[in-house]
């Protein structure tokens, strides 16, 4: 993405307003994931951080401001850590090479799936996106998909009206659609 190689698909989805959610296949430091199955555990979710991470400093959200991207695996590790993406666009001079202001504008925009297996890890994600920006999801029908949810979003300890607004109506919106 950053060599613009995958630029002609983003302004393809943005033209025709369609809304880009795939699987990654090609998993980060392969070699050291081989062991305990961290291919999937560890490697999934750090593709999908790689590939947002290219998406915000390579500029591709900065130049396509209706370009709409749920991150799949929770959005990886990028809920955790915008906050040291911002405060290194603020301290290096790498991260400013295709980006003029703060990337924060741009992880902003993210929607996530709810795919993280792990309550606190859920409500974590809901606190910091705000409801409106997670949809819910399964990962069916791969093995770390979950038949459950829904009723994990339905035992947060959140008001119902996020609760609704993740089991559906986020991606109502989002699809620009109808409930």
């Amino acid at each position: 993405m950053l060599d613009g190689k995958l630029r002609p698909v983003a302004v393809r989805v943005h033209l025709t307003g369609q809304d880009g959610k795939g699987e990654i296949r090609a998993v980060g430091a392969a070699e050291r994931l081989r062991s305990y199955y961290l291919n999937n555990l560890i490697g999934n979710p750090l593709d999908t951080t790689i590939a947002a991470a290219c998406l915000v400093f390579g500029g591709v959200l900065e130049r396509h401001p209706g370009l709409k991207v749920c991150l799949v695996h929770g959005g990886g590790f990028v809920p955790y850590q915008a906050g040291r993406w911002v405060h290194g666009w603020h301290v290096r001079g790498e991260p400013k090479v295709n980006i003029k202001q703060s990337p924060e504008p741009w992880i902003e925009r993210f929607y996530y799936d709810t795919i993280l297996h792990s309550q606190t890890s859920l409500s974590f994600l809901i606190g910091s996106a705000g409801p409106a920006r997670v949809l819910l999801g399964s990962d069916y029908p791969y093995d770390m998909g979950t038949g459950e949810c829904v009723r994990q979003v339905k035992a947060l300890a959140i008001p119902e009206a996020d609760k609704g607004t993740v089991l559906g109506e986020a991606a109502w919106k989002l699809l620009g659609l109808s409930a």
